[in-house]
């Protein structure tokens, strides 16, 4: 009963705002107690955020001015000489050829700030590291116009637990101007899932 007096005040007030105003603006105001009165209905709420993007093998995926495009994902007990974690620690490698598409070099946090490896019952105890795969060379930056052969290693509390991995991968957007900072001309990740995919694991000792 509440809501119906509430909606029927409403339209009422519409009415007569827009019966004083000029005839452009009254379809508007119509239009204005229209959305009003439907909002106990769930007239004002906001639009569902659309699903991520689906990640699979083989798949490039863009992450800002990064082109990924992912192998196979891999669990070891260490990725010796890059990464030797404690006895019950094991590590997980995406690995990925990833190529800058852009026109500047960029700095590898851009792409490992933005990716994830979530699911198996365990913890990634710190964010990605990238190698190259030839010959164990740590990634901090990229050069425009090449593609790497990386891994993409994250380090777990734990052995994983189940078959398959959920790779996923945050939008990142390009920053021309900001005057709050003193880091314009950047690229920028949000807090959105843009790809996001259930992998096959492999294990190896």
């Amino acid at each position: 009963m509440g809501d119906r007096l509430s909606v029927r005040a409403v339209l009422s007030r519409a009415r007569t705002f827009a019966a004083a105003r000029p005839a452009k603006q009254k379809a508007g105001a119509a239009a204005a107690g229209v959305l009003l009165a439907s909002a106990p209905f769930g007239g004002l709420a906001a639009a569902p955020e659309p699903p991520p993007q689906q990640l699979l093998l083989g798949q490039p995926m863009t992450v800002g001015p990064f082109e990924v495009a992912i192998d196979k994902v891999v669990e070891l007990p260490d990725l010796s000489p890059a990464i030797t974690p404690e006895p019950t620690q094991r590590v997980v490698v995406v690995d990925a050829v990833v190529t800058l598409t852009g026109d500047r070099p960029e700095y590898a946090v851009t792409l490992t700030n933005n990716l994830r490896v979530t699911g198996g019952g365990v913890k990634t105890t710190e964010r990605p590291s990238l190698y190259v795969v030839d010959d164990a060379t740590r990634m901090s930056v990229f050069n425009p116009g090449v593609s790497y052969r990386l891994a993409i290693a994250f380090v777990t509390d734990g052995p994983w637990q189940g078959e398959t991995a959920t790779v996923s991968a945050n939008q990142v957007v390009f920053r021309e101007e900001d005057r709050g900072t003193l880091n314009p001309n950047a690229w920028v990740g949000l807090d959105e899932i843009q790809w996001q995919g259930s992998l096959p694991l492999e294990r190896r000792s």
